[in-house]
């Protein structure tokens, strides 16, 4: 018996490690994002694009929980940071306070922060809306989240920053760490000054 629970130890444990590679949407394949070093996965951790690679401009848009459209269009010449998350994510829920302090640290610069809620139900969503001093775009089906580029369908958290005309200068899959997001964000803004 001993040699059956072992593996089956093991299996809950990579899970229960894994991050958001589950939750009410079982039935939606998630890519699993642990926080592990990035090195392990070179499609985890936090991408630069160099001005010069820089596609087209981006527009992610939707409604909010109350139905009000928001849309990263209607922040032409800010930075935009866009981050997609689920109330049922462990790692989305710890990375909040860091977006939520960079959010006020970086508002006088012309930064503007926009949440994507996606593979989410509003009503759950509710309370971690309420701690945050930005919005978010209502995206329950992962449909918002499945058009930005680069981004692994239906990983969370993950977040992109747009810079002042609208191109995606970072991604970051997987969650946010302590001082990454005040370091691109300050090289953003210089760099559109």
């Amino acid at each position: 018996m001993t040699s059956r629970l072992l593996p089956a130890l093991a299996v809950v444990a990579a899970v229960s490690l894994a991050g958001c590679s589950g939750g009410m949407y079982a039935d939606t394949p998630l890519v699993t994002i642990e926080a592990t070093s990035p090195a392990a996965n070179p499609e985890v951790g936090l991408t630069v694009i160099p001005e010069s690679e820089r596609e087209g401009p981006l527009v992610i848009s939707g409604r909010t929980a109350d139905g009000t459209p928001l849309s990263t269009g209607d922040n032409a010449g800010d930075v935009v940071v866009v981050n997609a998350w689920a109330s049922w994510c462990p790692p989305c829920r710890e990375e909040l306070p860091l977006l939520n302090r960079a959010s006020e640290t970086f508002a006088p610069d012309g930064v503007v922060f926009i949440g994507v809620n996606s593979l989410d139900d509003p009503i759950a969503a509710a309370s971690l809306l309420a701690t945050s001093p930005y919005r978010s775009i209502n995206d329950e089906d992962g449909a918002v989240l499945r058009l930005i580029p680069g981004v692994p369908p239906s990983s969370l958290p993950s977040t992109v920053i747009l810079d002042r005309q609208g191109r995606v200068a970072v991604r970051v899959i997987g969650p946010v760490r302590e001082g990454q997001l005040e370091q691109v964000l300050a090289e953003l803004v210089s760099e559109s000054a």
